[in-house]
Order: structure tokens, then sequence, then C-alpha cells
């Protein structure tokens, strides 16, 4: 019999060593600013969400997407994700804006958690919403300074869902408030 140590204790005493060479690896470090996920709704229109909202973003082939009769032009359909079906949406269409999505092969997708609406019949808790976008770009954390009021240069459409905006690369980029989303008209009436 060899006198080797248990594997617990070698992978603790590798972990220490590790700790030992390498402490900075092993601090928690505090980012500044408060995370936001950054897309492209539609060419030259740049957005945020709040990442405290997002779920999740992947990328969605068409062929997982079953499309609805009789829905709103801005629902594309439904689908799943993490064992959970739920509604995607075009948001740029929602928002008014042409719509970019009929011809994909796959959608850059945005899943957010939203409260439940009145119009899904319940009155607490939280549903999920898929929102389709044109380009997904990644995490930006912004601090105070560097978020703005809603200016009057905010499209008319996009408005009511603007609860502020930010200048990222020489561009203005719209901050979303994700409930007002869930609750626009153009979800729930084709006549909005």
């Amino acid at each position: 019999m060899t006198d080797q140590p248990a594997p617990s204790t070698a992978s603790t005493a590798s972990l220490s060593r590790l700790q030992e060479l390498l402490p900075q690896l092993f601090q928690a470090t505090q980012l500044p600013g408060q995370p936001y996920l950054r897309f492209v709704l539609t060419e030259g229109v740049g957005a945020l969400v709040p990442m405290g909202a997002v779920q999740e973003s992947l990328i969605v082939a068409a062929e997982q997407v079953t499309t609805l009769p009789n829905m709103t032009p801005a629902v594309i359909g439904l689908m799943s994700s993490r064992e959970q079906v739920l509604c995607l949406v075009s948001l740029a269409q929602m928002l008014g804006y042409p719509s970019t999505m009929g011809s994909l092969r796959q959608y850059p997708v945005i899943v957010v958690r939203v409260p439940r609406s009145k119009y899904q019949g319940a009155a607490e808790g939280e549903t999920l919403l898929g929102l389709a976008v044109s380009h997904i770009q990644g995490v930006v954390r912004l601090e105070p300074n560097q978020l703005q009021a809603k200016t009057e240069l905010c499209p008319t459409n996009l408005n009511p869902y603007v609860v502020g905006t930010s200048q990222l690369d020489g561009q203005l980029t719209y901050i979303l408030d994700v409930q007002t989303l869930s609750e626009a008209p153009s979800l729930y009436s084709s006549t909005a």
C-alpha cells in the first residue's frame, strides 16, 4: 500500500497552493456601474435592458419557433427554453419599426423576466418573454454619470418604453423598461 493522501486532501492542498500563488483569482471584485445587455433594435437604433431582468440571451433557429394563427404582427410564435414555453416577439415590430425577422433562419433572442400581466389571467408572479432583436452586442456597465434622462430626441414610438439614455460609442442608446414592454398594446391588439 502506498502513502498517498486521500483525493479530498490532495484537492484541498492543490486549492490552497493555487490561492497562495494566485490570490487575485480568489478575491471578489466589485465592478463599477450597473450591468445592461446592449443590442441593436433596428438599423441605427441601439438599446439596453437591465441585466437584472434578463434570464438569458441565445440564438434560436427559425424551425424551433412555432407560429400561431391570428396573432398580432409583432408575435413571431412560441419557443421553448430551459423547459419553459414562452412567447417570442419581434421587438422592432412591436415598437413600430419595420420587421426584419420574416426571412431569418435564426433569431438573436433576449429572454426577459416580466411580471405576469392582466392578459395572462394571473395577478402576481413572473413569466418569460422572448425579444427577437437584430443583433446582441454584449454586456456594458454604466455608472450613474453615464445615464441621462429621456431627451426630446427620443422617437415617439419608443417614448413610453424608454426610461433613460446613454451615449455609447458616439450613438444615443435607449434604456428600455421590460415591464412596460410586456404591457405594450401591440402585443395584445392588432389595431394598436
